[in-house]
């Protein structure tokens, strides 16, 4: 009799997504992936292939689910210039949804350095974050003479942001961020 799948793909990836967010990628195992998912391995490796794999489509689930809902209820609900100024509070506040801050930053930093499938899904996320804050930018009251690099600038900024905030929540550091932030965007 045919193996017949029995779950739905987009909770087991929700559920391995929140595995690897609170721990990793090297810190999850298949034994914890199959506690979270509550599959067994056979039907993990059948449906997802091997713990790369299975990482690689968690990761593009956070990213098409967390960072592009996100961005898209900014930019529906604010103004363009809010909309950055609310990124940037999220990302300092943190958020009860993100257990391990932001998934696609952790692979940055714990896989893209000698993955390059990890470094292109990495870089093709950021380009849109930076692509969210141009056109925010350029919509503004007053853009910025460069549009472009500031929007890089921020982005480079809310990365840093997220890395320390996920260091340390009370970091000094923070504030002095934002306010950089508030000057930059106005």
């Amino acid at each position: 009799m045919p193996w017949e799948k029995s779950y739905d793909d987009a909770t087991v990836l929700e559920a391995a997504m929140t595995a690897f967010w609170a721990h990793g990628y090297q810190g999850t195992s298949m034994a914890d992936l199959v506690s979270a998912t509550g599959l067994n391995r056979r039907s993990l490796y059948a449906g997802f292939g091997n713990k790369r794999d299975l990482f690689l489509r968690a990761l593009r689930h956070y990213d098409d689910t967390y960072r592009t809902g996100f961005i898209e209820q900014l930019l529906h609900e604010r103004n363009p210039t809010d909309a950055i100024l609310a990124a940037f509070d999220v990302a300092a506040e943190g958020n009860s949804q993100m257990p391990g801050g932001c998934l696609m930053i952790n692979s940055a930093m714990e896989l893209a350095p000698h993955d390059p499938e990890v470094a292109a899904m990495v870089d093709a996320s950021m380009g849109k974050v930076e692509a969210f804050f141009a056109e925010c930018l350029a919509q503004s009251d007053t853009p910025p003479t460069d549009t472009i690099g500031t929007a890089k600038v921020l982005q480079g900024l809310l990365i840093g942001l997220m890395v320390v905030r996920r260091a340390n929540k009370d970091s000094p550091s923070i504030p002095a961020i934002l306010a950089q932030v508030r000057s930059l965007v106005g």
